[in-house]
């Protein structure tokens, strides 16, 4: 094993500036260095043919039995290349599936446990659009394969030098060197491909993959052909994908003329070294070996099966290592307090001047029903996404107790079964469908629990948005009862007509003491109910008390909840009329 730890270590260390080794290492230590050691012997084979063909060959045609011997050494060679071969095969596709998922885990770790806000940042946006465009060309499962290829020919290379060293010290200098030059000019050819490639993976592509999704994803396909824009998008489509292409397709010319000198000087390396052979051999054994060696150099140089498929996968590692670093270091901050506390809180979105909220202080104990409310653009839902912790705030300090479960006004609806779009594999479903009073929908879908929350799905159903409304509940609820000390709701009866709403938020009251409710919502006849309500304005809280309270206060909440009632009323008395 000491060995195939220094074989292991060598290949980590060539590799480790560019961080495939980091993520291989991750996939399986014992399996990439027993890959490395079978595929360096892979490579050492054929050095071995050639030596064993000049065995064969000077035996020939006077001594029998040397000839039997080079001939049986050649054979034992090329068997042994073919059964490591067939190992290397399955090796090399299992770690190319556990590179691929480690450089997924990588990803979804990062931005899994960082805030969303860090998600929207342009530059972490350009770099999943790049990896996602490298992902569509290969998947990322050609790295192990080429990886095999490169070391395979870099034995073959070594032992062909060795071979060659035999004849002339100098000789394999000169054709390491010619076809070295010829490897780097075509490196750096290719290396500015695959940067190019990014840059428009993370711009041009990702624009065109865009367009392309209007037409053929649903909801917006269907305003497109609503309206009959495709005649204008597809052209718009296929101008930006074509641009994106024109670039990469003019930077591949860049650096042409260093590939083409580079090949000269290859050609220049073979002519020096089999002509000095020519004229100094005197056995056809010789000319037989070193000419076999002369060609076999040419693992040295650049292995074009390997090397694009690694340049891509250089590309790739270094785009899901960075992005890892950057957002790990902006991981959101966990938080633990008996009562949720919001002191100085300012937060401003990303290219905007002026602050959502500014100077924001609440504290709200454990166990209260809070409601939260104020005009549209007030920074409701703000201040909703920082005590998730979606956000983070740029100043101040907010701590939270525990685990949160919410509601938010674009809640996911995943094209999975009922049962799995509450419970994603555990908890009491049914109990917590019951107690957001959905069992009704049971009867509405063909497989019951199992049955998928979608038409695209063969027997799978769409639900109406209050239907969706309570399976959202129903998932919210079931993460109170798995210990979600806070339940935050953010208008969640948008959907709702009055009857749902009443039943939603006498459920919604229920829960109050046993853990800290807040509620975000425009219908005030709804908030009143909560034991304590804040009004949002000007990016601070303005008022706070009680419903009573704040009507008695006559400010903005009492304005606010007049005008509704007085709208309700004409609401009510115009339907009326229209019976009469």
């Amino acid at each position: 094993m000491r060995t195939s730890s220094w074989w292991a270590g060598a290949v980590v260390d060539r590799l480790r500036g560019a961080g495939i080794a980091t993520l291989l290492w991750q996939a399986g230590r014992w399996r990439f260095t027993l890959f490395c050691v079978l595929a360096v012997l892979q490579g050492l084979a054929p050095a071995a043919a050639i030596a064993a063909s000049g065995v064969l060959v000077s035996g020939l045609p006077n001594n029998p039995a040397q000839a039997a011997l080079g001939l049986a050494l050649f054979g034992a060679s090329l068997l042994t290349g073919t059964v490591l071969s067939a190992v290397l095969d399955h090796q090399a596709a299992v770690l190319d599936g556990r590179f691929a998922r480690t450089i997924h885990e990588t990803v979804a770790k990062a931005t899994l446990r960082t805030a969303v806000a860090h998600l929207a940042d342009p530059e972490t946006s350009g770099e999943l659009g790049a990896l996602a465009e490298f992902e569509r060309v290969d998947g990322f499962v050609g790295t192990v394969t080429a990886l095999r290829e490169l070391l395979r020919q870099r034995a073959t290379g070594i032992g062909a030098a060795v071979v060659l060293a035999t004849f002339a010290w100098w000789a394999p200098i000169v054709m390491f060197l010619g076809w070295r030059g010829l490897s780097f000019g075509v490196r750096k050819w290719l290396d500015h491909g695959m940067n190019l490639g990014a840059q428009q993976g993370e711009t041009a592509m990702r624009r065109a993959r865009y367009l392309r999704g209007l037409a053929v994803d649903s909801p917006a396909a269907k305003e497109i052909r609503v309206f009959g824009l495709a005649g204008w998008l597809v052209p718009l489509y296929r101008d930006s994908y074509l641009a994106a292409l024109e670039v990469v397709w003019a930077g591949r010319k860049l650096g042409m003329r260093t590939v083409f000198a580079a090949t000269g000087g290859v050609l220049l390396a073979h002519l020096l070294v089999l002509t000095a052979i020519a004229q100094t051999t005197s056995t056809p054994a010789e000319i037989v070996v070193y000419a076999q060696a002369v060609l076999s150099t040419s693992a040295l140089g650049y292995v074009f099966g390997a090397e694009i498929p690694l340049a891509r996968a250089r590309k790739v590692t270094a785009l899901a290592l960075s992005l890892a670093r950057r957002l790990t270091s902006a991981e959101t901050p966990k938080h633990t307090a008996n009562t949720i506390q919001l002191k100085d809180v300012h937060f401003t979105y990303p290219g905007r001047d002026e602050p959502v909220l500014a100077g924001v202080d609440l504290i709200v104990p454990k166990g209260q029903s809070l409601a939260i409310v104020g005009e549209n653009g007030a920074g409701k839902s703000t201040l909703v996404n920082l005590l998730c912790g979606i956000y983070q705030p740029q100043k101040g300090e907010i701590a939270m107790p525990g685990k949160v479960s919410a509601i938010v006004q674009r809640f996911t609806r995943f094209e999975l079964s009922l049962k799995d779009n509450i419970g994603f594999g555990e908890g009491d479903v049914h109990r917590a469908l019951e107690r957001a009073g959905g069992l009704g929908l049971l009867d509405d879908l063909p497989h019951g629990w199992d049955t998928v929350l979608s038409s695209s799905h063969p027997n799978g159903r769409d639900l109406s948005g209050g239907q969706w409304q309570k399976v959202a509940l129903a998932r919210a609820l079931l993460a109170v009862e798995s210990g979600a000390d806070t339940l935050i709701m953010d208008e969640p009866s948008a959907n709702l007509d009055v009857l749902a709403e009443e039943e939603l938020f006498a459920r919604f009251s229920e829960l109050a003491g046993d853990i800290t409710t807040i509620l975000v919502s425009h219908r005030l006849a709804s908030v009143r109910h909560a034991g304590r309500i804040v009004v949002v304005a000007d990016g601070r809280i303005v008022e706070d008390g009680t419903h009573t309270e704040l009507m008695a206060a006559n400010g903005r909440y009492a304005a606010m909840y007049s005008l509704q009632a007085d709208r309700f009323a004409e609401d009510i008395a115009g339907k009326e009329w229209s019976h009469a």
